[in-house]
């Protein structure tokens, strides 16, 4: 069984991922929702219009990639509830003058599995506007995910002096 104090520190960490995976989506999606003319204008660049510059994507590439960015949110979102409802569950178990281990258990065990589920999401995500692009097009595109999961910034928080890590960091999308 795994110790009271491991489990707390876990509890929080996923609550932490879910609050910036959260506010991550929060920004796309009110970015998403701006008119392209204020957009402009604001000098705020839309996501999906700075992939489409950034890849150099076709009409026919773009459209591809909208509807794939469609999907892909709206599983986010039935998976974000879904965490949100585990968390709010999690919390009220925790707040009861007794808290019964087996709940708070299958709670983190459901938590862990729609963690997964988000991680599984982006990977087909990605691996769907990989397969719309072109092989120059992936190098890019790896590049803008890697940025995006801020994997320099990782690496400047590890305990590990010589990572072996960074290397292979560095090598991605070239």
């Amino acid at each position: 069984m795994v110790p009271e104090k491991t489990n707390r520190i876990l509890s929080w960490l996923n609550l932490m991922l879910l609050l910036i995976i959260g506010s991550a989506i929060v920004t796309f999606i009110l970015m998403g929702t701006r008119n392209p003319v204020e957009a402009s204008e604001s000098g705020v660049i839309n996501s999906m219009d700075m992939l489409r510059t950034e890849l150099n994507l076709s009409e026919e590439q773009y459209k591809k990639v909208l509807v794939e960015n469609d999907h892909t949110l709206r599983t986010y979102n039935i998976v974000l509830d879904m965490m949100c409802e585990t968390n709010v569950a999690m919390i009220e178990e925790l707040a009861r003058p007794v808290s019964d281990r087996a709940v708070l258990d299958s709670l983190a065990k459901k938590i862990g599995v729609l963690n997964t589920s988000l991680r599984r999401h982006t990977s087909d995500y990605f691996m769907n506007l990989k397969s719309i692009c072109t092989p120059d097009q992936q190098k890019k595109l790896t590049g803008i995910f890697k940025n995006m999961m801020q994997l320099e910034e990782q690496c400047e928080t590890c305990n590990k002096k010589d990572c072996p890590r960074k290397e292979r960091i560095n090598n991605l999308g070239k």
